[in-house]
């Protein structure tokens, strides 16, 4: 008895991943940068395309075979215009695709520095003041 071969036409599931954009924890001064962690747990890294567009969208594509007959697919467009495009940085491990995306014009940020650093800085002032009036005082 001969098997009969399934010309089955494969399904397609699309699917919304899910998303988590994180600001860097670094405590960069002057380079700020985001991470946007996409969790693509089923997915290997040869089934992800992107593509750079002259819109300046980033876009993601992944198709993944489950089964026979059924492919699970995504389709993400990320607005990159105010990153700098070419420091952007990929990297998929653990089934999650992790991307950090420069800021483009970072701004001093004393927020980013931490509470100890501005501590120091305000004791070095007051013992810059301490000294200046100790001096100019007689």
């Amino acid at each position: 008895m001969k098997k009969e071969e399934s010309n089955v036409e494969p399904s397609y599931e699309d699917f919304e991943p899910y998303c988590k954009w994180i600001k860097e924890a670094k405590d960069y001064v002057l380079k700020e940068a985001d991470i946007l962690e996409i969790q693509l747990q089923e997915f290997k890294r040869e089934e992800l395309k992107y593509e750079m567009g002259e819109d300046r969208l980033l876009y993601i594509r992944g198709e993944h075979q489950v089964g026979k007959s059924l492919i699970r697919r995504f389709n993400k467009k990320i607005d990159v215009s105010k990153y700098n495009i070419k420091e952007i940085e990929a990297k998929f491990e653990a089934g999650n695709l992790n991307l950090r995306l420069p800021c483009k014009n970072s701004a001093l940020s004393f927020c980013k520095m931490g509470k100890k650093t501005i501590n120091c800085a305000m004791v070095a002032l007051l013992l810059l003041l301490a000294f200046c009036m100790y001096r100019y005082s007689e």
